[in-house]
C-alpha cells in the first residue's frame, strides 16, 4: 500500500484528539522570541483502532490521553526549537515511538506567530513506517 492509500484508510480507524493543549516554550527564530516562554495550542489527533481496549474496558489497551497531554507539556516546555515545524515533529516522533498507534497529526497554532494575524499555524500528519516483509 503507498503512502497516499495509507493515509485514506486513516478515515477507517478510530481516533483520539487532543483540542488546544495549551502550552508554553520557547519557539521561534527571532532573538526577541527566545528571552521567554511563549503560548502555543497543541492540537493532536492519534489514529488506532480501540475494539480491544472498549472490550475490555481497560486503559492499558488504549492511549491515555491525560499522560500523553502531560508529555507533550513537557516537550514543550524543554523545547528550544526555532521551527513549530521541529516541534511538530518530534512531537510526532514521541507519539509513535511510545504509542501503539498508526498514525498522527499534529497542529501547532502560534498566536504570536503573525502580528497582524491571529496567528500561525502549522499541521503535519506522520505514519508508522511500514516494516518490510
Amino acid at each position: 500500500m503507498n503512502e497516499l492509500e495509507r493515509l485514506q484508510s486513516l478515515a477507517f480507524l478510530d481516533k483520539i484528539s487532543i483540542v488546544r493543549l495549551r502550552c508554553s516554550g520557547i519557539i521561534g527564530c527571532k532573538p526577541k522570541e527566545r528571552l521567554q516562554p511563549q503560548v502555543l495550542y497543541v492540537s493532536l489527533d492519534v489514529y488506532f483502532c480501540t475494539r480491544a481496549a472498549a472490550a475490555a474496558d481497560d486503559l492499558q489497551l488504549t492511549v491515555n490521553y491525560a499522560r500523553l497531554s502531560k508529555e507533550l507539556l513537557a516537550l514543550v516546555n524543554a523545547s528550544r526549537f526555532q521551527l513549530i515545524e521541529s516541534l511538530a515533529e518530534a512531537m510526532a516522533r514521541h507519539c509513535l515511538q511510545e504509542y501503539p498507534i498508526e498514525a498522527v497529526r499534529v497542529r501547532i497554532d502560534k498566536p504570536a506567530g503573525i502580528a497582524a494575524a491571529e496567528g500561525a499555524s502549522l499541521e503535519i500528519t506522520r505514519l508508522r513506517q511500514e516494516t518490510p516483509v
